[in-house]
């Protein structure tokens, strides 16, 4: 697999490969499905450059497929703007340095991945947004994508 591309307002996932094929599937987002994910809480799905964390992990919603949320670009426009203390902005990029996953409990948030619908949307991915920030597929497609993909793979989030 060559990348995956997340477009907000389609609510779409597509999997491009490294042939130029393409796959594409219903997604579902954060609750408020308009703009960039700002800070811890904000429902929003982030807007940006992102890269596979990490494996599938269990959950409650099927799977979780990690992204690197917040990215180093996410924590430097944070710093900026005056959202993000040196402290913390220091420990986001530490860890994309040591290529771990970025903490969590910064004002920025985290734990943001790629996860299935479980027993409750079973099959709503492409009618409703409704996870915290994350982005939500079937549960099937999840476990296709995770039997393909891996850590470093790149997750582009367009509006």
């Amino acid at each position: 697999m060559l990348k995956i591309d997340v477009w907000k307002a389609e609510r779409a996932m597509r999997l491009i490969c490294a042939s130029g094929a393409q796959l594409s599937w219903p997604a579902a987002m954060g609750r408020e499905p308009r703009g960039a994910k700002i800070g811890i809480g904000d429902l929003r799905t982030p807007e940006g450059h992102y890269q596979i964390a990490g494996d599938l992990e269990p959950s409650r919603f099927y799977g979780f497929i990690p992204i690197d949320y917040p990215a180093l670009e996410d924590a430097d426009r944070a710093l900026a703007e005056g959202r993000l203390s040196s402290a913390d902005h220091a420990r986001i990029a530490a860890a994309h340095q040591r290529g771990e996953r970025p903490p969590s409990d910064t004002p920025l948030g985290g734990n943001i991945g790629i996860h299935g619908e479980g027993p409750r949307w079973r099959g709503e991915s492409q009618f409703l947004d409704w996870t915290y920030g994350c982005i939500a597929i079937p549960d099937a497609q999840l476990e296709f994508l995770a039997q393909r993909i891996s850590a470093g793979v790149p997750v582009e989030i367009h509006p």
